[in-house]
């Protein structure tokens, strides 16, 4: 019995971190190109912009622009998410430096 070898597995990290932020990627550079630093630049735009889309639907629904409440609470809970995401990834970042600061040379 031969059992075939594995092919490589592509790397899933754009795809997956405009899914992560809950945006499409409609930033003109790829992720992959930037590595880490860019996958993080583009969540946190990403983050920003359910921010903003947050905001704006909770003013239309203050001054009577739109009467659709539930339009502002989901755009309201998926900022809030994407900021809960951002806050972990920060923390595990952070726990990371950290134990790789505390090892011996």
């Amino acid at each position: 019995m031969v059992i075939a070898p594995a092919a490589p597995i592509a790397p899933s990290a754009p795809g997956l971190g405009a899914s992560a932020a809950g945006t499409s990627a409609a930033s003109g550079s790829s992720a992959g190109s930037g590595g880490f630093a860019g996958l993080l630049s583009q969540a946190l735009s990403g983050l920003a912009s359910l921010q903003t889309q947050a905001d704006t639907a909770a003013q239309q629904l203050a001054t009577g622009q739109s009467g659709d409440i539930a339009t502002a609470v989901v755009a309201a809970e998926k900022a809030n998410l994407a900021m809960s995401l951002a806050v972990q990834v920060r923390n595990q970042a952070l726990s990371a430096y950290q134990q790789i600061m505390q090892m011996q040379v």
